[in-house]
């Protein structure tokens, strides 16, 4: 790992404030130092190590046991003292499993914390050797705050080019971990010991979540593996275009965070393959219209299954995605703006890797044939910034030196978009009153154990408060369900849809409400019924493709997902009674929905979906005909009545060894072409047998087969008359 000048210089303070601590420790009592010491070693063994370079998508820092007796440390021994166990324990940990500069960096960036912290716990009020409580609440406040941004601060921004994301919830669980453990010390030094168990049960745990997570990273790439496998032309594609973009990233300076983002959005790329056939993937010739439809729906299955996944969601869109174009003439048409800028690093990786491998139809291209080509097209297939720094890098450029100040401040930003500003009221603590109300209840014994009247006052208030405010959601929660039963009495679709959508403008302030039909398949579906300003109809497919199978009762997101109007914007799943998605009610509103509102659209989902979500349609009627033998080696097509002459036929046939199967069609358009598209599966011939004035019917069917299902027969639909020798007609077709 190649350090920066910044963390030369922290090593350079951190291993001197190690060394004057040491100084320090030499004239006080060795006990408290020793078996906080030695507890500080025990933790920092058993945790995971710093993952510096780990190629998973990382999300932000981890509850650390070792943090906990860190801070322990500075309040029993002092600033000095402390952040020479911090820093001892850190480095004597890492100096054996990593190499000697980075345990260095590492242990430094504690030692700096655990003296920062230490002096702002004596500026808070503290003092070292001493913790009462709720006095000292405002010190250990101050020394895990500070202990937090010098560390996190050091380790992310110096040390790992990352942008700072503080994790709060774990900074505040470490300091409680470290009172804890000081009143213990303080108590007796040999108390400090205690935190080893503690250690080894948080290390299992994290070995778990940590198992867990490889074990899906590796799944999926075993699918990633054997999609690229389906073909030659494709091996190991998405490996190389993984590689192609972590180059690129590496080469910008892009944080590691991102890299590794990244990098696994470019390896699982292609999942979404899985669901074409091979024999499409391997066609030489030019696709039909049917079979580009499946493979323009597959980058939204990659999308779908990434979302389905924590590790993976956050790089679904740029998957999703990646067979746009600059122009927005790509696979869903998107504008280049609505686009998140990590797309346009697999749209060019994925190009270039097409362009660089050998094809049935042609060879590939040479580097310097690829590069121009992508070069040819910049502004038009490719983001003008990400291809010139892919090209620049490919030969062996720094990727700046081609760039505007402007282009370089937009690849700085290159996975920004999963960084989701939060939406509108989703903190309102008055949509939670159950936890007002728990942490009321905290407040209120807390301050029962603590002797201290006011502060039992004030929590019994708080809990008072938020189970008046839960009780007073449920009520309107009834009351809006009622709106909606009402609403819902009509018997006309569209007249249901219009009050409902008044009913949400004025309970929940919706200024868009939309009725979405879902497609069978699961991967799209269009607007049916409307009202208001709709967002882009792509870019909300998408993202219903993406959340459909997320399990989430109530959908939501943000305009920043959409490219819509401002608002949050809510999607409700109407499911049919078999449990299968058959659409959407979708709204816009300036805040989350109130709970009430949800609760009520909630509880009523089901006779939503009964008036609102499109009905399979009932099996058509066959007055006659149908399935009157099965076969393989042909399929006989009879118009309605002729199904006798087609029995009688086959029948012959089956004397000479064919296997032949007989459809006889009814007055049933609807029927006659599904029945024709299913027969004609099974076999690569097929002949319609008609009357005199039959012959328009036939040509329809005739073409139904041609367009529709087949473009690969073997020889064309063949048409007989029934008044002619069926049977001799067929024994004459049969080999064709």
């Amino acid at each position: 790992m190649r350090l920066s000048v910044l963390a030369y210089a922290t090593i350079v303070a951190g291993l001197g404030v190690i060394v004057a601590g040491a100084l320090t420790a030499a004239h006080q009592p060795l006990t408290a130092l020793a078996l906080l010491g030695a507890g500080a070693l025990a933790a920092e063994l058993l945790e995971e190590p710093e993952r510096a370079r780990v190629r998973e998508p990382i999300g932000s820092g981890v509850f650390r046991v070792s943090s906990g007796v860190d801070l322990a440390a500075v309040i029993v021994l002092g600033p000095w003292r402390g952040a020479l166990v911090a820093g001892a324990a850190a480095l004597l940990a890492r100096i054996v499993r990593a190499p000697w500069r980075l345990a260095a960096f590492q242990a430094s960036a504690y030692a700096l914390a655990a003296l920062g912290a230490g002096y702002g716990f004596l500026l808070g009020g503290g003092k070292a050797g001493h913790l009462v409580l709720p006095d000292d609440l405002v010190a250990l406040t101050v020394l895990a705050l500070v202990y937090l941004l010098i560390s996190r601060g050091l380790l992310q921004v110096v040390g790992g080019l990352e942008v700072l994301q503080a994790d709060f919830a774990a900074a505040a669980a470490e300091a409680g971990l470290g009172a804890l453990l000081a009143l213990a010390a303080l108590h007796h030094p040999w108390n400090a010991l205690a935190i080893v168990p503690v250690a080894i049960a948080v290390n299992r745990a994290h070995a778990r979540v940590r198992r867990s997570r490889q074990e899906t990273l590796h799944a999926l790439e075993t699918f990633a593996n054997i999609v690229d496998e389906r073909h030659p032309s494709t091996y190991r594609h998405s490996v190389r275009v993984a590689a192609y973009v972590d180059e690129l990233a590496r080469a910008l300076g892009l944080p590691f965070r991102d890299i590794d983002r990244l990098r696994w959005a470019a390896r699982l790329h292609d999942l979404g393959k899985v669901a074409v056939d091979s024999a499409v993937l391997r066609k030489r010739e030019r696709l039909t219209a049917h079979e580009w439809g499946s493979m323009r729906r597959a980058p939204r299955l990659s999308a779908r299954i990434l979302r389905r996944f924590e590790l993976s969601a956050a790089e679904a869109r740029a998957v999703e995605y990646h067979h746009e174009r600059f122009d927005g003439t790509g696979y869903y048409g998107l504008p280049a703006e609505e686009l998140p800028l990590a797309s346009h690093f697999l749209i060019v990786a994925d190009a270039f890797d097409a362009m660089r491998s050998d094809r049935p139809y042609r060879p590939g291209l040479s580097l310097e044939q690829a590069l121009a080509e992508i070069e040819a097209n910049i502004g038009t297939q490719f983001h003008p910034a990400v291809a010139k720094a892919f090209v620049a890098v490919q030969r062996g450029r720094d990727p700046y030196s081609t760039l505007t100040a402007v282009e370089q401040d937009e690849l700085r930003g290159a996975a920004a978009p999963h960084h989701v500003p939060q939406l509108p009221g989703a903190g309102d603590l008055r949509e939670r009153p159950e936890l007002l109300a728990l942490g009321g209840l905290v407040v209120a014994l807390a301050g029962v154990g603590l002797g201290q009247a006011w502060l039992a006052a004030a929590g019994g208030t708080l809990a008072a408060i938020g189970l008046i405010l839960r009780g007073w959601a449920r009520y309107r929660a009834g009351r809006v369900r009622r709106s909606v039963a009402a609403v819902l009495s009509g018997d006309e679709r569209g007249g249901v849809f219009s009050r409902l959508a008044d009913l949400l403008h004025a309970v929940g302030r919706a200024d868009w409400v939309a009725l979405v039909d879902w497609e069978e398949d699961g991967l799209g579906g269009s607007l049916d019924l409307s009202r208001g300003e709709a967002p882009s109809e792509r870019a909300l497919m998408g993202w219903l493709v993406r959340e459909a199978e997320s399990q989430e009762e109530l959908l939501s997101t943000s305009a920043h997902e959409l490219g819509g109007p401002d608002g949050v914007y809510a999607a409700l799943p109407l499911r049919r009674e078999n449990s299968a998605l058959a659409g959407f009610v979708v709204l816009r509103a300036p805040r989350v929905l109130p709970r009430h509102v949800r609760a009520a659209l909630l509880g009523s989902v089901e006779s939503l979906a009964l008036v609102l979500a499109d009905q399979p349609r009932a099996e058509p009627a066959q007055p006659s005909g149908g399935l009157l033998r099965r076969g393989t080696d042909l399929s006989l097509v009879a118009a309605p009545g002729l199904g006798a002459a087609a029995e009688a036929a086959a029948l012959a046939l089956d004397e000479e060894g064919f296997s032949v199967e007989v459809v006889e069609l009814n007055g049933n358009r609807e029927w006659n072409e599904q029945a024709v598209l299913e027969s004609v599966r099974k076999t690569s011939k097929v002949v319609l047998v008609h009357g005199e004035e039959d012959d328009s019917e036939a040509a329809a069917l005739a073409a139904l087969v041609a367009d529709r299902a087949f473009e690969d027969l073997d020889g064309p639909v063949r048409r007989v008359r029934a008044d002619a020798d069926v049977t001799a007609a067929l024994r004459e077709l049969a080999g064709f």
